[in-house]
């Protein structure tokens, strides 16, 4: 509410500037036509009409370029505000986000400019300059498939996503999806990636080793509740004996903690 407030006050006192200056140049034309036409003969009423006429038609002019001038330097200075926005925006995306883009030469396929996200994407190290680096060397695919796809953003064949198989800093392989636009103005690409998720082989590869690894763990917990259960039954037998226990299994030790741990866990597998 103050900025309309400001904004319409502004308008206000713009418009009564833009009249009064409509104004004093009437005024300034009529004085200027009264007197040519005095000088050259005309009749005084016809010259009072002319000029007067004249002047209107001057003043008018004058008000309307007047207000003219003023709208045209609003609307720049709305688009410069507009203009630092956006910097400011794109600025904010390529330093502080997670989005991974990069900015490449759309001819020589060399880097302008990358987020931070695309570091952490391909597991690169921060303070790695890529400015001026080939692309196709950072992400490890072929230069020929990458430039094709590159060829498909520029005439517009590619709307949505294409698929590269590249390769991250510790050489392992990782799929990843780009997007992109063209700015002919800049000859530039803007390219958006994105970390495809496990396929299906590699996911069941990755729950039959977990699997492998469950049994594993429930097979060590039996275990080692049979030995604490044979500790205890030698002791059992040394006392029969009249020997002194040779295995610590009381409430105080980590055997009996260990032994508490076994069970919980021993019915909790039962429960499943």
């Amino acid at each position: 509410m103050p900025a309309d407030f400001q904004s319409d006050t502004q308008s206000s006192s713009s418009s009564s500037y833009h009249c009064l200056v409509g104004v004093v140049a009437a005024i300034f034309s009529f004085a200027a036509l009264s007197l040519v036409f005095f000088r050259i003969g005309v009749e005084p009423m016809e010259t009072i009409i002319l000029a007067s006429l004249s002047a209107l038609t001057v003043g008018m002019f004058v008000c309307r370029e007047r207000a003219l001038s003023y709208e045209l330097a609003q609307a720049e200075r709305k688009y410069v505000d507009q203009l630092r926005i956006e910097a400011e925006r794109i600025n904010e995306l390529y330093s502080n986000s997670v989005a991974c883009l990069v900015t490449f030469d759309a001819g020589t396929l060399m880097i302008d400019r990358v987020s931070s996200g695309f570091f952490d994407l391909l597991g690169i190290s921060a303070n790695q300059n890529l400015k001026g680096a080939p692309l196709e060397e950072v992400l490890g695919v072929d230069s020929t498939h990458l430039s094709s796809v590159v060829y498909q953003i520029k005439v517009g064949t590619i709307s949505v996503r294409e698929e590269l198989v590249c390769r991250q800093a510790d050489g392992k392989s990782v799929g990843l999806l780009i997007s992109g636009r063209y700015m002919p103005h800049l000859h530039l690409v803007e390219a958006a990636f994105f970390r495809l998720p496990r396929k299906a082989a590699e996911l069941a590869d990755y729950e039959r080793v977990m699997g492998d690894l469950e049994r594993f763990k429930k097979g060590i917990v039996r275990r080692e509740g049979r030995v604490l259960e044979l500790k205890g039954e030698v002791n059992q037998l040394l006392r029969q004996a009249g020997q002194p226990a040779l295995y610590r299994v009381d409430s105080r030790t980590d055997d009996s903690r260990f032994v508490q741990q076994t069970l919980n866990t021993q019915k909790g597998v039962e429960h499943e």
